[in-house]
Formats: structure tokens, C-alpha cells, sequence
């Protein structure tokens, strides 16, 4: 009974749902100064939902008319007693991962309200998020105690989604790191390099949570993860090297303070004022004017021509 009071630090998530079935139950009425004003309004919706629900459990006929009184609440209690559901395990994990109602309504193929229906009376967390303690204790209570298992889909998305943010729960979920699409048949073997390489990381990161530290698998576990960093920089670094090494040498000439042999317009062009003439510089004039110096013959060497100019 406790853990449907506002105030208890171990309150449980659904804490209002719990609420409203203690009242049903005979329990205290729903309190402005117990359950806080936004506690207050959606327990007393809650127990409308769930009166008129059990009732339509008698009364088959009477579920559409259920739905239709509350049909935020009725979709959000649908989705809460579906506990195997990945669409509940989804809700509550996006929620860990801060994503608004909107974006999770989004992804769900749902109308905001349902979500926000969830949020306050099925998983009611998101004032807890900073309380890192509450959400290991109270909310993943069962992956810290007893450990993950890959199948266990519901804490391991809540725990990626909690540490590692929306994006990494998007590729935990559909375990698929995103990576652009190939434009042309040579970029398909690209494609599924960087695919390969990615899943193994994916593993990998599931094998640091879900295989236990036992004197058995210690030394395996040391193994693998050398072996694991030696084919990243062999594979990885090299499947980038070609497009690393381009980029860098881009970004070098892009940095230096003139261009040379290309005739610009523009007024901010970076060119060597002998890049037009007829001269050509020595090595050692060209770094004496790239570097801003004079040259003694600079009036001498404007004015040469090419021969026949003028004529």
C-alpha cells in the first residue's frame, strides 16, 4: 500500500493506477494535499477508467462505451496490461531516454495524449530522471539484482535508453546501427563491412552487460576483448583510411593562406599576386611571397609579359 503514496522514495512507477485501485478497494480517497494536484486529477480519472472497465469485463457490450468515455487513459491501460508487450517496454524506455510525448507518439503510431496518459499514471518518472539511485532501485531494480540477460528486453532497453540517450536506443531496438545507404553496386560492399562491424560492437556492448564475472569466464572474457580491439583497428581503421586520408589533405589545403595557379574573381580569393604573370618564381621567392614578404625585383617582374602580348 505504500508504494502508492507520492512521497514514499521507493513509490512505484504506476503509483497512481495503484491509487486508484486502493480506493476502489476501500482505501483513503484521492487528496490534493496527499497526491498533489496533478496526482489528485489523474487518480480520479484513473478510478473512472477502471470502474467503468471492470464493469464492461461483465458486460462486453459495455467496452466501446468504456473507450469512448476516456479514450486516452483506456489506450494507455491497454497498453500497461500487455506486460510481455514490446510496445509497453518500448513506452517506458523512451521515456528513461527523455524523448516528449510527441516523439514517442511518433514512434508508437499513436496520438500524444495516449503517451501522456502512460506517463502520468502508468510511469510516473520523468521528476525522478535526476535521482540516478530511484531509477537503478526502484525502476531497473531487476537488472541490478539479478543481472541482464540479452532477452531481457525490457531492462536492457531501459538501461541503454537511460545512459546512452535516444539515438542508442533506436539502434538497441532495431539492431541496426543507421549507416547510409549505398548509391552505387561499389558502395554495396562498404555497406556491409561497416553493418559487420557495427552488430560486433552492438554484441559486444551486450556481452559487457549480460555474461556474468565468474572465475570461469574471466580470462575469456580478457580474451575476447583483446582480440575484439585488435580487429577493430585492422578492419575499422582501414575500411576508413582512404576517406580519412582525403578529408585530411582537403581540410590542409583549405587551411593555407593562398591558392595557387587558379584565377578567382572574388575579392577574398587567396592567390599569390604572380600566380597571372608572365614570371615564374623561384622555391625560394615563392615562400619569401606566401609568407607575406617583398621581393626586391617585385616592379620587374610585374611588368614582364608573355611575348607578342600587347601587339
Amino acid at each position: 500500500m505504500l508504494n502508492a503514496f507520492q512521497n514514499n522514495p521507493r513509490r512505484a512507477p504506476h503509483w497512481r493506477w495503484l491509487r486508484a485501485v486502493q480506493i476502489d478497494a476501500g482505501g483513503p480517497a484521492a487528496k490534493r494535499n496527499l497526491d498533489g494536484p496533478d496526482g489528485y486529477q489523474w487518480i480520479r480519472r484513473a478510478l473512472r477508467v477502471k470502474r467503468r472497465v471492470d464493469r464492461a469485463n461483465q458486460r462486453p457490450d459495455a467496452l466501446y462505451a468504456a473507450m469512448l468515455r476516456d479514450e486516452d487513459i483506456f489506450w494507455a491501460h491497454a497498453i500497461w496490461t500487455e506486460e510481455k508487450m514490446p510496445t509497453r517496454w518500448a513506452v517506458e524506455a523512451r521515456v528513461l531516454a527523455e524523448e516528449t510525448d510527441e516523439e514517442i507518439a511518433e514512434k508508437l503510431g499513436t496520438r500524444p495524449e495516449v503517451v501522456t496518459a502512460y506517463v502520468n499514471v502508468f510511469f510516473d518518472v520523468r521528476e525522478k530522471l535526476c535521482n540516478k539511485d530511484y531509477v537503478l532501485n526502484v525502476i531497473m531494480a531487476d537488472a541490478v539484482s539479478r543481472g541482464l540477460q540479452e532477452r531481457h528486453y525490457d531492462l536492457l532497453w531501459k538501461m541503454l535508453g537511460f545512459n546512452g540517450g535516444p539515438h542508442v536506443l533506436d539502434a538497441a531496438m532495431s539492431r541496426c546501427v543507421a549507416i547510409s545507404k549505398p548509391n552505387s553496386p561499389d558502395a554495396v560492399s562498404g555497406f556491409f563491412q561497416d553493418f559487420a562491424i557495427n552488430s560486433m560492437k552492438y554484441k559486444a556492448a551486450l556481452a559487457t552487460l549480460t555474461v556474468p564475472v565468474t572465475p570461469h569466464t574471466q580470462l575469456a572474457l580478457i580474451d575476447s576483448f583483446v582480440k575484439y580491439v585488435e580487429v577493430e583497428r585492422t578492419t575499422d581503421s582501414a575500411s576508413k583510411a582512404q576517406t580519412s586520408i582525403v578529408e585530411n589533405i582537403g581540410a590542409m589545403l583549405t587551411a593555407l593562406p593562398f591558392k595557387i595557379g587558379t584565377k578567382i574573381d572574388s575579392v577574398d580569393a587567396k592567390m599569390l599576386p604572380f600566380d597571372t604573370q608572365a614570371a615564374e618564381l623561384r622555391h625560394d621567392e615563392m615562400m619569401i611571397v606566401a609568407t607575406g614578404g617583398k621581393l626586391d625585383n617585385t616592379a620587374d617582374l610585374s611588368n614582364l609579359k608573355y611575348p607578342g602580348e600587347g601587339q
